[in-house]
């Protein structure tokens, strides 16, 4: 009695897990860079569904800041976005005697007045960080096997 082994598919197993190993640097900061994208379209959508609109200059700067091989920032350079991700307190003139000054949204029309009240927290940015990373996993397995199954 005698067995005879024969092993096949060696060599394009190797090229495979060749490939892998060449492009897991570029495969990785592709699904980072659209897991940012998602993220800025998510605040974006936020932002508008929660009514903060005056003039779009904070829904146009919800950006990628930066991005590495392994680290992407997502944000805004706008000086008030603080104010409504978190909402502020009340608001007082910084000299005493003087006055707070706007105009109002609705009239047009100058505001003057000793006191502001706190606003309240309209988040935009954390929601869609939860929200589009919560099954980012299964994005990412999903995208990996797709691209990968295109090179076998």
């Amino acid at each position: 009695m005698s067995i005879e082994i024969t092993s096949k598919g060696f060599d394009k197993n190797y090229l495979f897990l060749n490939y892998i190993k060449s492009n897991l640097e570029t495969i990785n900061m592709d699904m980072l860079h659209q897991l940012g994208e998602s993220i800025v379209a998510e605040a974006r959508s936020n932002l508008q569904n929660n009514t903060n609109i005056d003039s779009g200059t904070l829904l146009s700067s919800i950006m990628i800041l930066e991005e590495t091989g392994d680290m992407i920032v997502i944000g805004t350079n706008s000086n008030y976005a603080s104010y409504i991700e978190y909402g502020r307190g009340p608001v007082r003139p910084l000299k005493e005697g003087g006055w707070l000054h706007w105009i109002d949204k609705t009239s047009g029309k100058d505001v003057f007045a000793k006191f502001a009240n706190a606003t309240e927290p309209s988040p935009f940015l954390e929601p869609a960080v939860i929200s589009v990373t919560a099954n980012f996993p299964e994005v990412y397995t999903k995208q990996t096997d797709a691209m990968l199954s295109k090179q076998i």
